[in-house]
């Protein structure tokens, strides 16, 4: 079956004038295929060959496969700007050539055009299309978790907080980021790689941009070693070094750089300065 708002790997069936068919497998009927335009079409795609395409349906509620690439599938949170506002609701620029609808009972606000808004791409069963909703907290939830301390996730960043950044875990969870362990550029709408710091007992969760305890100690010792080894043995940085330092200098926070600094001390591989760590 055709997942539609997601990408299919499919079967080049046939070709016409208005460009290749594509099926699962060995099409039986006209209703398993699929249209790919011909302005899809590359020289190396042949009959009998796969291709793998964004399925989605057009204006006419008909099924399309493109090459295109939308800016997020089905499942999938992400800034999208606003192009129109209708009588329908918004419709906002998801990167392919039919623009995905924003309805009004799924704003949480009123959009202008030309901004960008965090939104949900999902399948709505009721209409058979795929559409966006700005009420995240129907799908972003913090139940049915299945992350444990230091898992290495994938964070969406979005809204600043008092205490720091609000972000999307693995697009499936709410998550925070505490600002006094942000020390490089995030920005809003931006994928960064991170950590799970602190589950907590009602759910939520802290995130980190670095692994946290002694695990985080043993990969950041090679950074440091190796970050000495490139600078003639001597880094001029210690405990007195400000965190924001430290960060320019290894892209690790201060907590981190100290605890492998220990362990590097007690392993007779460094000598510490006053202002400055030294090969040994």
């Amino acid at each position: 079956m055709l997942q539609f708002g997601k990408y299919n790997t499919l079967l080049i069936s046939r070709r016409t004038d208005n460009g290749f068919y594509l099926c699962e497998t060995e099409c039986t009927g006209a209703l398993e295929e699929v249209l790919m335009p011909n302005k899809f079409i590359t020289p190396e795609m042949k009959e009998g060959g796969k291709v793998t395409v964004f399925v989605y349906k057009d204006s006419e509620d008909r099924p399309v496969a493109t090459t295109q690439i939308p800016k997020a599938i089905v499942g999938e949170a992400t800034y999208l700007k606003v192009k129109e506002l209708t009588n329908f609701g918004a419709f906002l620029d998801w990167g392919l050539d039919k623009d995905l609808l924003l309805p009004f009972r799924e704003q949480s606000g009123e959009p202008e055009e030309g901004k960008e808004y965090l939104v949900y791409v999902y399948f709505d069963f009721a209409s058979k299309r795929i559409a966006a909703t700005g009420n995240l907290n129907k799908f972003i939830k913090n139940r049915e978790l299945d992350l444990k301390i230091n898992d290495e996730v994938d964070l969406l960043i979005c809204d600043e907080t008092e205490t720091g950044i609000k972000v999307i875990i693995n697009q499936k969870h709410w998550g925070m980021l505490y600002r006094n362990e942000i020390f490089g550029l995030v920005e809003k709408g931006t994928h960064v790689k991170g950590y799970v710091k602190k589950i907590r007992d009602d759910g939520k969760i802290d995130v980190a941009l670095q692994k946290q305890g002694i695990s985080a100690a043993v990969d950041v010792k090679d950074i440091l070693l190796q970050k000495l080894q490139e600078n003639k043995g001597i880094l001029k940085l210690s405990d007195a070094s400000t965190p924001e330092l430290i960060y320019d200098v290894l892209g690790i926070s201060k907590k981190n750089f100290k605890k492998a600094l220990g362990m590097l001390y007690k392993e007779g591989k460094v000598l510490l300065l006053k202002d400055s760590v030294k090969l040994k």
